[in-house]
């Protein structure tokens, strides 16, 4: 075991175009910080080219590699958020998507908002359970703590107020495992039913988000990744769309385009 006080997951799925630009930088943070990385990628199309870019990247083994068969968006996260336990004993873990990337001081200063501020109250009345530096994907409306800080205003959903969208998502380890509790497993590769609830989790424990960095501490590409999945789209995966599950959500779902 090699001990970290931050470990990065970056599950990736094709994108390489994009991998390349966002990948490199949440190693160069990592190394910086005597923190700890593991990647993990699942690709179809362009396998190839892909883990030859992953293997030469990680020529230096400076990450912990994983090349796999294909499985959902859930199903790889959970796997990297076990095994990123067993490898390194994190306090902090942070699990991202491929589109984003981070900017120097990401990692040193999620690790100082976490030690501040995890557990404390929120003006909104909830204790903080999930950090973010990302201000592009949340529909929140936020108020400032400082120049640094950021929470959801009183006034907004309670499905808002439990956090914000999966493309960046940091906790402490112990909040992870007994209020997160990972990600929920659903027929389609990658849905709604998967990525919302453990905003609802984070609320109903009586938790809410801070946001880290006021937007400038993260870069994000704008890309259709596997998340698509408007009607035109669904068919990629599975021509009867994964429809048996009730509680599976996502775009299109029920509508025929045969």
């Amino acid at each position: 075991m090699k001990k970290t006080e931050f470990l990065t997951i970056f599950p990736t799925f094709e994108n390489l175009e994009t991998v390349k630009i966002t990948l490199p930088s949440v190693l160069d943070e990592t190394l910086k910080n005597d923190a700890r990385l593991i990647v993990h990628d699942s690709s179809v199309n362009g396998r190839d080219e892909k883990w030859d870019y992953l293997l030469s990247l990680n020529r230096n083994n400076d990450f912990f590699l994983i090349l796999s068969s294909n499985m959902s968006m859930a199903h790889a996260r959970n796997m990297c958020l076990h095994l990123g336990q067993e490898l390194y004993a994190p306090d902090y873990l942070c699990i991202m998507d491929d589109d984003h990337g981070f900017k120097p001081g990401l990692i040193s200063a999620m690790a100082e908002a976490m030690k501040k501020y995890y557990g404390k109250i929120s003006p909104n009345g909830l204790r903080y359970g999930m950090f973010s530096a990302c201000f592009t994907h949340t529909k929140a409306k936020l108020e400032k703590i400082d120049d640094i800080y950021s929470f959801p205003a009183p006034d907004n959903d309670p499905f808002t107020m439990g956090g914000f969208n999966s493309c960046f998502r940091c906790a402490t380890t112990s909040h992870w495992n007994n209020v997160l509790k990972g990600y929920d497993t659903d027929e389609y590769l990658i849905s709604l039913y998967q990525t919302s609830n453990i905003r609802w989790r984070n609320y109903h424990k009586g938790f809410t988000v801070l946001f880290v960095g006021n937007g400038h501490l993260v870069f994000d590409i704008d890309t259709k990744g596997r998340g698509t999945s408007s009607p035109d789209k669904l068919g990629l995966w599975d021509d009867k769309y994964c429809a048996s599950d009730a509680r599976s959500k996502y775009y299109g779902k029920g509508i025929d385009i045969s």
